[in-house]
C-alpha cells in the first residue's frame, strides 16, 4: 500500500463567524474601557474598621453611652433634635474634615475635642485666669506684624489685628486674652475639678509658660486637663514643676515673652490621651499629638458667678 505524498493538501477546518450577540458584548465591553480612561473619580476609599481595643497606637477610647471615639478622646453626641456643635458636623473631627480613627500623625494633628452642647457658646459665661471677676476680659486676634517694604522680618514680631473684643475670634488652638504688661494671671479650679492644680512645667513654650494639670471628673472616670499659660513675663513666686496650687494662687504675670511687641496671655487646655503619662514624659512634648488632644476651653473653664448651663 502507498504512503500518502507529503506534498498533499492537509484537510483545513473553516473559519467560523462569531454570532451577533458575541461581536455586540465585545463591543461594548471596549467603549466602557476606553471611556474609563478619562474619568477622574477616584476609587471610593477603603473603610478600615476602628480599633478594638484600648491601649495600642491608633486605638479608639472605650466610649460610654452617646459618645463616639475620636483617638483616645470620647465626643458627645448632641441630644435628639439639638443643634450641632459650632461648624456642624466637621467641628467633630476638626480641620480638613479628619475623621476618628485614621492611623499616624497626620489624622492626629488634625484632632481636637469641641464644645459640649450643653456647655455656653459665649466667653461671658466663663471665669478666666485674668480680668475682674466681675468682668471677662478681652480677647485679640494675632497674625505676624508686616515689616517695611524690602525689610527682613524680626524674628517673632507679631500685631493684634483690630481692636480687643469680648468674644474669641475662633476657640481652636486656644485664646489670646489681653492684658496689661505684669497683669496677675491666677490659677483656675476647672468645672469638675477634683483636688489641687499640679505645676507640671515651667519654661520656655510659648514663650514663657506656665503647665499646670487637672484632674477633672467626667462622669464615671476622671479625666487629665493640661492648661498652659504662655507669653508670661515670668512665673510666679514659688511656681517651679511639682508644686500645687488652689484657685486664685498666682501662677505668673503678663508679658510679651515669644511675641514682641503685644503683651497678651495666651490660654489653652488640652486633654491627656489614654495611657499617657507627664511623670514619664519630656515636658515640651506637651503639645504633641500623639499625647495630648486640643480641647474647646469651654469645656472645662469654670462657669462665672450667676452663670448657669
Amino acid at each position: 500500500m502507498r504512503a500518502p505524498s507529503s506534498s498533499q493538501a492537509r484537510p483545513t477546518r473553516a473559519a467560523v463567524s462569531p454570532s451577533p450577540l458575541v461581536r455586540g458584548a465585545a463591543a461594548s465591553a471596549l467603549v466602557l474601557a476606553l471611556g474609563g480612561l478619562d474619568d477622574p473619580r477616584p476609587p471610593p476609599p477603603a473603610v478600615v474598621p476602628p480599633a478594638a481595643a484600648r491601649g495600642g497606637p491608633g486605638a479608639a477610647a472605650l466610649c460610654g453611652p452617646r459618645t463616639v471615639p475620636e483617638g483616645a478622646a470620647c465626643v458627645p453626641l448632641p441630644a435628639p433634635g439639638a443643634p450641632l456643635p459650632e461648624g456642624g458636623a466637621a467641628a467633630l473631627y476638626g480641620p480638613a474634615g479628619a475623621r476618628p480613627g485614621g492611623a499616624g500623625a497626620r489624622s492626629q494633628a488634625h484632632e481636637r475635642i469641641p464644645r459640649r452642647p450643653e456647655r455656653p457658646a459665649s466667653a461671658a459665661a466663663y471665669a478666666f485666669p485674668l480680668g475682674a471677676p466681675e468682668q471677662p476680659p478681652a480677647f485679640l486676634l494675632v497674625e505676624d506684624a508686616a515689616s517695611p517694604a524690602g525689610a527682613p522680618l524680626p524674628a517673632g514680631p507679631v500685631a493684634a489685628v483690630g481692636a480687643a473684643r469680648p468674644e474669641p475670634p475662633s476657640w481652636d488652638g486656644g485664646v489670646e486674652l489681653a492684658a496689661a504688661r505684669g497683669e496677675r494671671v491666677a490659677a483656675l479650679k476647672l468645672d469638675g475639678q477634683e483636688g489641687k492644680a499640679e505645676v507640671v512645667f515651667v519654661g520656655e513654650l510659648s514663650g514663657i509658660t506656665v503647665a499646670t494639670a487637672h484632674d477633672v471628673r467626667d462622669v464615671d472616670r476622671v479625666r487629665r486637663y493640661v492648661l498652659l499659660h504662655g507669653h508670661l513675663d515670668r512665673p510666679g513666686p514659688g511656681v517651679v514643676a511639682g508644686a500645687r496650687l488652689d484657685a486664685g494662687d498666682v501662677i505668673g504675670y503678663a508679658g510679651e515673652t515669644g511675641s514682641p511687641g503685644l503683651v497678651r496671655l495666651h490660654l489653652e487646655a488640652r486633654q491627656l490621651r489614654e495611657g499617657a503619662r507627664l511623670s514619664d514624659l519630656d515636658p515640651k512634648r506637651l503639645t504633641d499629638a500623639s499625647v495630648t488632644v486640643p480641647c474647646d476651653l469651654r469645656n472645662v473653664l469654670p462657669l462665672r458667678q450667676g452663670a448657669s448651663l
